[in-house]
């Protein structure tokens, strides 16, 4: 149990802030943190720190790159310091606030789009303190409208910074009791963004690929965030190592075979997290070896591993030999039906059938064929001969 502690906090070392450190590097590239710099906008000296937000949120809607680093630090949340509610007044005017982003964000360059976004989504935050004001069903349209224009950006910094705050925004609910109806519209909500967000993971760009899937790893819904894990065999590392990083908490989609495959990856920090996180859920060394063996690029590792599956109470050698009773290779689907031939299950039983009836190895068939009839042959039913009593039912 210590072992399994110290590989846990070891893939939370290795893997943590992956996608944060990749956001943080485009903003340097684009200069995002000197956002109020770049762009159309009015004189700074018209509007100022403490201008009022009726006023910011005018100046927004012309694309005033100084209003929006003012809205921006105005809706930073201070570190130690307790959100506030507000009233149905504050509400309404930070949904103008919104309206005059989602307004000027054409005119901005990529750098303030993106702080665009994640303006937006801090004001959509302060609806989630309770009570929360009735207008926070009127925040939902703007901040969609500035997620989804940022996700099919043309620059890769405003579609990381939208896929990162989406990634907050899975779990996101205001701060009040909703009726049913409320429920629902936050559902569809959530779920138009979440078609935009598939999309991205097949950018060109690693970058929007990490973040895609980082997005859709804090995603709770299995079956919606199941096209993410595809990208364990991402052509590049890093996004391999994303993929790792967001689902290795969530076996039913990073599958142990899965990890076992990449074991044999050509990055060497992508073989030890993928021994680190199978270590986490309990596998022990031997189990990971063996694994790793009937997963090997090489066919002969593969067939070795039959052998050592014999008389192993601490896994199933049924799941084993059946996964290996489907290698592409001849040689080792035959020494697995050899194997199987020792076990009577009813799923060994099914295999060596399907086995015998489909394989494309003759070789195979005639083999499997030799220890159970394949289960399409029945024996035909014979018609009764004449003057059989079958055809003269007797009375009772």
């Amino acid at each position: 149990m210590p072992e399994r502690r110290r590989a846990s906090r070891r893939v939370a070392g290795i893997l943590a802030g992956t996608v944060v450190f990749t956001v943080m590097g485009l903003a340097v590239k684009f200069g995002y943190f000197g956002a109020q710099r770049s762009g159309a906008g009015s004189d700074p000296a018209a509007i100022h720190e403490k201008s009022p937000l009726a006023v910011l949120s005018e100046a927004l809607k012309g694309g005033d790159v100084h209003a929006l680093a003012f809205i921006h630090k105005r809706v930073t949340p201070e570190p130690g310091v307790p959100r506030q509610a507000m009233g149905e007044k504050d509400g309404a005017e930070w949904v103008e606030t919104l309206s005059g982003l989602r307004a000027g964000f054409p005119r901005l360059s990529a750098s303030g789009r993106a702080t665009a976004v994640t303006a937006a989504c801090r004001i959509l935050d302060k609806f989630a303190v309770e009570p929360a004001p009735a207008q926070w069903v009127e925040a939902l349209r703007p901040v969609h409208d500035l997620l989804t224009a940022s996700l099919g950006d043309s620059e890769s910094l405003a579609r990381c910074t939208a896929l990162v705050e989406i990634g907050r925004l899975w779990v996101w609910i205001p701060g009040r009791s909703l009726t049913p109806f409320e429920e629902q519209t936050l559902a569809e909500w959530k779920g138009a963004i979440h078609v935009p967000v598939v999309r991205c993971l097949a950018a060109r760009d690693p970058e929007t690929r990490m973040a895609a899937v980082a997005c859709l790893g804090s995603l709770p819904i299995d079956s919606a965030a199941v096209s993410a894990v595809v990208y364990v065999d991402d052509p590049v590392t890093e996004v391999r190592k994303q993929t790792l990083s967001s689902f290795s908490q969530r076996p039913l989609l990073l599958t142990d075979d899965m990890l076992f495959k990449r074991l044999h990856d050509e990055d060497p920090s992508i073989r030890e997290i993928a021994s680190l996180i199978l270590k986490t859920r309990g596998l022990s060394q031997e189990q990971i070896s063996l694994g790793g063996l009937m997963y090997s690029p090489k066919p002969e590792q593969r067939v070795s591993v039959i052998p050592l599956l014999k008389e192993r109470t601490d896994l199933d050698p049924v799941i084993w030999l059946i996964q290996l009773s489907r290698d592409p290779v001849e040689t080792v689907r035959m020494r697995s039906i050899e194997a199987l031939a020792t076990h009577k299950s009813p799923a060994v039983q099914r295999r060596l059938a399907e086995m015998a009836r489909s394989d494309r190895s003759e070789a195979v068939r005639q083999a499997a064929a030799k220890i159970v009839p394949s289960m399409d042959e029945k024996t035909a039913a014979l018609p009764p001969l004449p003057g059989s009593s079958s055809l003269n039912p007797k009375a009772n």
